[in-house]
């Protein structure tokens, strides 16, 4: 069996290798739960994007990664991903990493109710709904327990995730 796809680190400002030509469609999908503290990090940039993107780039906040959201991907030119991430970084800290297709077949799949990230977009790619990479931007969550509101450090980083989404879409500073 394959290893499951994988994020790459990669450094600031966009590349020509994030841009496929079949669609002007861009989208941001902004995941957490806002009742798990740091976990709705993703929530929270979704709103904060809100007016300050292109009128072609679909935000779309989502608690789950459900298969329906996939069909929000098709045709996308470029994927952002905006998530808390653990790493092991210190929180607050905003990084960037490019998800690549791990190979493995999809019935070696948990099944769609257990999807991981690295499953939701091998399904995108090994179904042709997505033909273009997509970019992770992870911010690293100091306390996703039971609460509603992010740390102080995650609320500061959201101008730095907005930066780095932007980025990530091509924009230009």
């Amino acid at each position: 069996m394959a290893a499951p796809a994988s994020l790459t680190k990669v450094g600031s400002g966009p590349s020509a290798e994030h841009v496929a030509a079949s669609s002007s469609k861009s989208v941001v999908l902004c995941l957490g739960n806002r009742y798990l503290g740091d976990d709705g990090i993703g929530i929270s940039v979704a709103e904060a994007l809100k007016g300050v993107l292109a009128s072609d780039v679909l935000i779309e906040a989502s608690q789950t990664m459900d298969l329906p959201l996939l069909s929000q991907c098709e045709g996308a030119r470029r994927v952002v991903v905006v998530d808390a991430l653990k790493s092991g970084a210190r929180p607050g800290e905003v990084s960037r990493y490019a998800l690549v297709p791990s190979g493995t077949p999809l019935e070696a799949l948990k099944g769609p109710h257990s999807l991981e990230l690295h499953d939701f977009f091998d399904i995108a790619w090994h179904t042709g709904l997505l033909n273009c990479p997509v970019i992770v931007v992870g911010i690293e969550p100091k306390d996703c327990g039971i609460g509603e509101g992010l740390s102080n450090e995650l609320a500061r980083a959201i101008p730095r995730v907005v930066e780095e989404v932007k980025a990530a879409l091509g924009y230009r500073a």
